[in-house]
């Protein structure tokens, strides 16, 4: 198709440094209107959060903090300087912050003052410590408080209603008021004080101020509803009530809202802990000399930005330096205040080791971790009866010293108590929804199991009440001879009070839409919520350790609840707990992973595991020379970590890379992928399929990798044109011993590889069929004719692309081909396309680990001595979601280090910067494809460029660009061609690249296309032009 007459080459390094020329291109400035944007950023609910830290936990929490905040604020203000930084209260309380009230300033004042906030309006948990505290803190803040609903004694008011901020010219009026509820919250600490209904008092400032601004706005520590039916206390009675305002910044509720409206007024609310940032932006129109919003529905505007995608889990804005940095003596008194001993454990652990491993005793039996929970809620609600979860299957306290921090290894989450009124019918439907947790017993089943749909923290324990769940009935009629501590049946009519957190309470108990456990709507009454000042119960369980318990405690039982109804034989049990304890038997999780032993050990399971050797095959593929942690990529310390920690608990297990490994990061493509290599060597790699980017340093790096890290490279249908043979740098097979298991594995390459490497380095390779090559050495293994003797099992070990559908499971690609064939394989591991894959095809296990050290495949491998027959059970595991718990490895760390070392003074050069993002999709057009592009054909001097979407690796983000940057965007060192083409070369050329799923999108520079993506591939171009 292309008639090459003439071309150059240029490097890839030399075009990216070209490239930045292109990066100060100027942009056209509108000309100025008589329009104003006021920008009003606001936060709420920050609960102590002035730094990335849990101090409850003792751990880093990156989720959000005033000091990331802080950084989004910049780059806000930055683009907008007409900005009113706001806050709605609850900001001193929670996360230790109570240790900091008698400092000369508070860490969550300096941290606003040091922001720029304009204004506080106070929360209702600024109460908690006594009005004179609160003066106390509020007059260290630089800006000004807001509090236009409470009174004192002489008839003043706490704090002003309403303030004025002038931007540009334009006034914003400021109106501030708090949840009449603090008056049932904090009764004493509000004596003395009148507590007035907010929207009264919004009334009256609205007319106060309406001829003095040009727009009003309220910061409210209201939830977007009423309390309590109690008047006044919902937000949108404020919107409703006051149509003059344009905004209204809600809290208390802890929910994300990005933007609603009621009666025409904006109303917003952020998460809690600092996890998002409101924005606002009003448009204000100059008329007659005065600022007006023209129009409420299109001038006023609103969004809500993430400190951590929640779906990403990605970190969107990391902690300002320089915050950090005057916060930093806080941050150490705090986590000194975390690790202050405040008690002993005596007599043993709260948790007894679990009697069958991955069985969490916490869940099967009474334990005295969860009866100090009840104990404590108990005891702080004075309620009869309280229910308790556990929240994690490692959750224990062992006996010894009891630091503040370690309550949260019981009770891992800030939730509040909260104290309801039921029936004895409403308990027991209650108790019943939470015994579904089990499995029903049967005959023949050796250990009790979990319902795969339900997770363990939605499993409760109760205490102050004696009952015993029969696991051999169905759900729903599980709970027997519920009665009393003093053995008294409860009868459905009896009254009681329940004590339970605030997550159990709203989202299942009291629940009016989608409720489970009432369905026919009688719901339990709601007696009080968020008690002991809102303290978090984990804070709760501390204090009752020191101040009730004298700072003792020891492990407790109640003896008032057990299963029933699992009668299996003793003997036949024992020897399952053994089985299972030795590895031998496998307790099986849910899909998801996300709930442990969802399916009974049977009688037959024993017998069978007796004639059973098992072998796990973990495989990664497309590592891509991923070397440090960055965001989702785990990097070389944990991911060795990650697997180095499963291989010791599963002894009989094989690493094993499908190719792809070395090229795709600077660090790794500088010392040409011996990062990786001693990473594989660490691993312990046996053997590799071939990818098509192994081959693009040459075959001699190929033979040089594999020879350094003592490993063999498999390649089945690698033939060498000259010889008509396979190539000598790698091996077509290798069988592989695993506890006398015989394992072989058959090496295949993608037929890709031809053209999706550098055509030199391949052109005197041939590529043949991976069925012909599967089918002739899995009959080899099988039949024992080779030296090695004969494989029980064969698994293709291959660079051939998959991808499985998310809905239907199907698996397409090379590797579903290759299943199809009659080969007699036994399992495929695949990779090249960047897919988490697990799943079947003709009864052919199939995986893939998506890419970069993010996840890997599992086989995990079961075959019958006595039928000669293997179980075979594909799986994906995802580290990624994991990656701050990970361990590293110190090994593999001194690894990173080295190579970080050597290769920082290039790759941290600033060589440019950019004032906006440079976004990539490599399924559309992009404005980096299309900068690149220009870059190429002025780097070599042509009227038109292309390259393919996916050759663009990512974005490149505002700010400063290095030199690492731009191998991270282009890291596989091509180089350009130039050649003279006819029209319809070109357009072919292009319409290849519309929508092509393989390559990615087609980027162009110098020509014009129109196209119709409802005509068929390779005809959509209506119109080109240059």
């Amino acid at each position: 198709m292309f008639r090459a007459k003439s071309f150059k080459k240029w490097t890839s390094l030399f075009m990216t440094l070209f490239m930045i020329l292109s990066f100060l291109t100027p942009f056209d400035v509108k000309a100025a209107e008589k329009t104003v944007d006021i920008q009003i950023l606001a936060t709420s609910d920050t609960h102590g959060r002035f730094m990335p830290y849990d101090y409850a936990q003792n751990v880093e929490d990156k989720s959000g903090s005033l000091t990331q905040v802080y950084t989004a604020v910049k780059e806000l203000r930055k683009a907008n300087p007409n900005t009113i930084l706001v806050d709605a209260g609850d900001s001193i309380q929670d996360n230790s912050a109570n240790i900091f009230l008698k400092d000369d300033i508070h860490p969550m004042i300096e941290a606003m003052n040091e922001m720029g906030y304009d204004t506080w309006t106070y929360g209702n948990h600024e109460f908690n410590y006594g009005v004179p505290t609160l003066e106390k803190v509020s007059s260290q803040f630089k800006g000004v408080p807001l509090c236009g609903n409470v009174y004192k004694n002489d008839g003043t008011r706490l704090a002003k209603p309403y303030t004025i901020v002038e931007k540009a010219g334009v006034k914003v009026g400021i109106i501030g008021m708090v949840s009449p509820n603090i008056t049932r919250w904090d009764a004493e600490n509000l004596k003395g004080y009148k507590v007035t209904n907010p929207v009264d008092e919004t009334k009256k400032a609205v007319a106060e101020l309406k001829d003095k601004v040009d727009v009003m706005i309220a910061v409210l520590h209201m939830s977007e509803g009423s309390e309590y039916s109690e008047p006044g206390s919902g937000a949108k009675e404020i919107a409703e009530a006051c149509p003059e305002l344009t905004a209204i910044v809600a809290a208390h509720e802890h929910k994300a809202v990005p933007g609603t409206k009621y009666n025409g007024v904006l109303l917003v609310e952020n998460l809690n802990k600092a996890q998002s940032l409101a924005a606002i932006n009003i448009k204000l129109t100059e008329e007659n000399g005065k600022y007006k919003v023209a129009n409420k529905e299109t001038d006023v505007t609103s969004k809500l930005l993430y400190v951590k995608d929640s779906k990403t889990k990605a970190i969107n804005y990391e902690a300002d330096k320089d915050l950090s940095a005057s916060l930093q003596p806080y941050n150490k008194k705090a986590i000194d205040d975390a690790n202050v001993v405040i008690g002993e454990l005596k007599g043993g652990n709260l948790v007894p080791d679990d009697e069958v491993k991955g069985i969490p005793t916490s869940q099967i039996q009474e334990t005295a971790m969860i009866n100090l929970i009840n104990e404590v809620q108990l005891y702080y609600s004075k309620a009869d009866v309280s229910a308790a979860a556990a929240f994690d299957t490692r959750a224990n306290m062992k006996a010894g010293p009891i630091k503040k921090c370690d309550t949260s290894l019981i009770y891992k989450y800030d939730n509040t108590l909260y104290l309801l009124e039921v029936t004895g019918k409403q308990l027991k439907d209650y108790m019943e929804w939470s015994a579904k947790y089990y499995n029903t017993y049967k005959p023949g089943d050796l250990t009790v199991s979990f319902n795969p749909d339900i997770r363990g923290y939605n499993y409760d324990m109760f205490s102050g009440v004696k009952y015993e769940i029969d696991i051999s009935k169905e759900p729903g009629e599980r709970i027997v001879n519920l009665r009393k501590m003093d053995n008294t049946p409860i009868k459905d009519t009896d009254v009681l009070k329940l004590a339970v957190n605030n997550y159990r309470a709203n989202s299942h108990l009291t629940a009016k839409t989608g409720n489970e456990i009432y369905k026919d709507g009688n719901l339990p009454k709601v007696l009080d919520k968020d008690m002991v000042n809102g303290a978090a119960v984990r804070d709760l369980i501390g204090q009752y350790i020191k101040e009730v318990k004298g700072g003792v405690i020891t492990p407790e039982l109640n003896n008032n609840w057990k299963i029933v109804g699992n009668n299996w034989d003793a003997a036949k049990r024992a020897e399952a707990v053994k089985l299972i304890n030795d590895g031998k038997i496998e307790l099986p999780v849910s899909a998801d992973g996300r709930t442990p032993n969802v399916a009974p050990i049977t009688e037959a399971q024993v017998e069978e595991a007796k004639v059973t050797k098992k072998a796990d095959i973990i495989s990664f593929n497309d590592y891509h020379g991923i070397v440090e942690e960055n965001g989702k990529d785990i990097g070389i310390a944990k991911f060795v970590g990650a697997i180095k920690a499963y291989k010791k608990e599963n002894p009989n297990t094989v690493v094993v890379s499908a190719g792809d490994m070395y090229q795709g990061t600077a660090i790794s493509n500088l010392n040409y992928g011996a990062p990786i290599n001693d990473m594989v060597k660490l691993l312990e790699v046996p053997v590799s399929a071939v990818g098509n980017h192994e081959f693009d340093w040459g075959t001699d790096r190929i033979a040089k990798w594999a020879k350094d890290a003592g490993f063999d490279f498999l390649a089945s249908n690698i033939y060498d044109k000259a010889t008509g043979k396979p190539v000598e740098w790698a091996k077509p097979y290798k069988i592989i011993d695993v506890n006398g298991l015989k394992i072989g594995f058959i090496g295949l390459a993608t037929p890709e590889t031809a053209f999706k490497t550098k055509p030199t380095n391949v052109e005197n390779l041939e590529f043949k069929k991976p069925e012909e090559a599967a089918k002739e050495w899995t009959a080899k293994l099988k039949s024992g004719e080779l030296p090695e003797g004969k494989a029980d099992v064969v698994i293709a070990l291959t660079h051939l692309g998959s991808e499985q559908d998310s809905k239907t499971k199907e698996i397409t690609g090379e590797a579903a081909d290759l299943a199809k064939a009659d080969t007699g394989l036994d399992a495929i591991i695949s990779g090249h396309t960047h897919m988490t894959v697990a799943g079947t095809v003709n009864n052919i296990p199939i995986v893939q680990g998506y890419k970069q050290g993010r996840g890997y495949g599992k086989l995990q491998i079961a075959y019958n001595t006595k039928t000669n027959k293997a179980s075979i059970v594909p799986s994906y595991v995802d580290l990624s979601k994991d990656v701050k718990t990970l361990p590293v490895d110190a090994d593999a760390k001194a690894i990173v280090d080295k190579y970080v070392k050597a290769s920082a003074p290039l790759l941290n050069e600033v060589i440019a910067t950019t004032d906006k993002d440079l976004t990539h999709d490599k399924s559309g057009a992009s404005i980096l494809g299309e900068w690149t592009c220009e870059v190429m054909a002025k780097a070599s001097g042509s009227q038109i460029a292309i390259t393919n979407g996916g050759g663009l690796r990512t974005s490149i983000k505002k700010g400063n660009i290095t030199v690492g940057d731009l191998y991270q965007v282009m890291p596989f060192d091509n180089t350009l061609v130039t050649m003279d083409l006819k029209g319809s070369d070109l357009k072919a050329n292009i319409e290849h690249g519309i929508d092509n799923k393989e390559v990615g999108w087609v980027q162009i520079s110098g020509v014009m296309v129109k196209y119709d993506m409802n005509k068929p591939e390779g005809n959509r171009i209506v119109e080109m032009k240059l």
